[in-house]
């Protein structure tokens, strides 16, 4: 009996507002998927007919998963021996074979030239069916390459195929038209083909495309986010997580967390461009709403080891804590961000990790039948080949390389751009503290001044003598308050995270520096004053000047110069 199954696209989301192409939902024949060796076994008796062409387009399809080379390979053995046999057929699945290979290798010329020599063949077979579905990897290679004119006219090309031929649902492709207008910042353009796809998806999809569903959502929601209208976007999130939650997609659910995270984070900082309800206005409110989400985010990352994930929580919690003026766990969760973005895989291996998984997915959601029963019986293998093994070929490769062609490279832009937001915050948030610590210093030391003025008018009144001593009281305050060697450490730290180099760079050139001499350079950097200093340091204002003096001399500084100019050029 044949089994047809509804395969569910594994969709891979990038948090906040980038989006990738999704491949497009098909029927295909499910059987066990063989081994090279049991494959390679029946290749050496194999007569030169189309049952060889379908076998080594199995080989061909099994090393796909672990050596892109030899997969490669057989495709071009596919191809050689269908176009000797002229089976347009053989010849379309040859031509695929070897274009998804050079796509996933990033050869985009190649990987162009084949595809569209199998667009030909297709066209010419009146399979309107994978005509369109080779317009969707065309269109894929195009949007790889940034030239999105032509991602859209292919991808448009393919709707009009599949409206011809009377094929209602084709919900991915709408998805993919959708996210090429996201990347030209058209976003009335992609929320239209997004309502779209989320009308065939509730009028076609079933149950077993809930997943489907939840994906529309959340790309929904990232175009909503982008242009600062936050209700829609929390609406879409929302559903997802729901739906993702009730089947079980813990990692898919916990992506949408973050996006739900991070959506009342921008509410708290006001980057909306929409009008925000009373329910979003209390900053307050949603610091915390925005919390309960990322923190369940985050154990989920935990749980799942989802470093890439945990990355970008970590990164909004930052963020949440540095609203809140909580430094601590602000630099806190900046140090997690930094190292775990730190340990995440270059792009080769997550690519090669993205295609393995990719691969256990498309078999997991198919039933097992035995391969080798099936080739005893030549007469069910032809036809089960006849009428699926392309399918099988265009599902397989769509997975891979629409996958990951587009979700590393946009992955790729979207570290370059939270590195340099990161950078901005780690300075700004450096800078803060090193104000905030010398404000403090400076407030202390304004307090020694009152109180030895204080001082001095209680002794000067007829009963000065039940009064503490002016000397031991005040010293003992001073050596409370007054920058201190661990006051010292700390105040250097601070300088480093906004200077980076500065002290070393001083230390280098003059080493004979004495720690009073490196602490009036300092000071003289942050722009304060000799009677400022004279606070800070707890000296009187002429041994401030004196020591400037003895600075001046050992830094050998000419004299049309002066020591504030000095200090900003080393």
């Amino acid at each position: 009996m044949q089994i047809y199954r509804r395969v569910l696209y594994i969709w891979g989301v990038l948090k906040k507002t980038i989006l990738t192409f999704i491949l497009p939902l098909i029927y295909l024949q499910v059987f066990a998927q063989p081994n090279a060796d049991s494959l390679l076994a029946v290749l050496k008796t194999a007569k030169e007919d189309t049952n060889k062409v379908n076998l080594l387009y199995e080989i061909s399809g099994v090393y796909f998963q672990t050596d892109l080379e030899k997969s490669k390979d057989y495709g071009v053995q596919v191809l050689n021996l269908a176009e000797k046999l002229k089976w347009d057929k053989g010849m379309m699945r040859g031509n695929y074979l070897i274009g998804r290979c050079n796509a996933v290798q990033n050869n985009l010329p190649q990987a162009l030239k084949y595809f569209q020599a199998s667009l030909t063949v297709a066209r010419r077979m009146k399979a309107p069916d994978r005509e369109a579905l080779i317009l969707s990897a065309i269109s894929a290679v195009y949007a790889t390459n940034n030239d999105y004119d032509k991602a859209l006219q292919n991808a448009l090309e393919g709707i009009k195929v599949y409206e011809r031929a009377g094929i209602k649902y084709h919900q991915h492709l709408m998805l993919n038209i959708g996210y090429l207008y996201v990347r030209q910042d058209k976003f009335d353009d992609a929320i239209y083909y997004y309502n779209k796809a989320l009308e065939q998806e509730l009028k076609y999809g079933t149950e077993a495309t809930r997943g489907e569903l939840a994906n529309i959502y959340l790309n929904m929601g990232g175009v909503y986010i982008r242009t600062g209208n936050l209700v829609p976007a929390l609406e879409c999130y929302y559903k997802a997580e729901a739906m993702l939650h009730e089947l079980g997609l813990i990692k898919n659910q916990t992506i949408a967390l973050a996006d739900i995270g991070e959506c009342y984070l921008r509410a708290a900082k006001g980057m909306n461009k929409v009008p925000l309800p009373d329910s979003l206005k209390n900053k307050n409110a949603c610091l915390d709403k925005a919390e309960r989400s990322l923190l369940m985010a985050k154990a989920n990352g935990e749980k799942l080891e989802l470093m890439d994930i945990r990355s970008e929580v970590a990164s909004s919690l930052m963020t949440l804590y540095a609203e809140r003026k909580d430094f601590e766990k602000a630099y806190r969760y900046q140090n997690i961000h930094v190292a775990l973005r730190d340990s995440l895989n270059d792009i080769s291996k997550v690519k090669e990790f993205a295609q393995v998984e990719a691969q256990f997915l498309v078999q997991k959601q198919t039933d097992s039948l035995n391969y080798q029963n099936a080739i005893k019986d030549k007469a069910l293998q032809q036809r089960k080949l006849e009428r699926n093994g392309a399918i099988l070929l265009i599902m397989l490769s769509g997975v891979i390389s629409l996958l990951l062609i587009n979700r590393q490279k946009l992955k790729h832009m979207q570290k370059s751009k939270m590195a340099e937001a990161e950078r901005n915050r780690i300075e700004e948030l450096a800078r803060q503290q090193l104000s905030d610590f010398t404000k403090s210093i400076q407030e202390k030391n304004d307090l020694i001044e009152k109180f030895s003025v204080e001082i001095e008018r209680y002794q000067s009144l007829p009963c000065s003598n039940e009064l503490p001593e002016k000397e031991n009281s005040l010293q003992l305050l001073q050596n409370s308050v007054i920058l201190n060697d661990e006051q010292w450490t700390n105040f250097q730290t601070l300088f480093n995270k906004v200077h980076t180099g500065y002290i070393a760079r001083v230390k280098e050139k003059y080493p004979e520096l004495t720690t009073a001499e490196l602490r009036s350079i300092l000071l003289t950097k942050l722009g304060l004053s000799n009677k400022e200093m004279a606070a800070m340091l707890g000296v009187s204002l002429e041994a401030v000047r004196v020591n400037k003096h003895r600075l001046l001399k050992k830094v050998q500084l000419p004299e049309d110069k002066n020591l504030e100019d000095f200090v900003q050029t080393l």
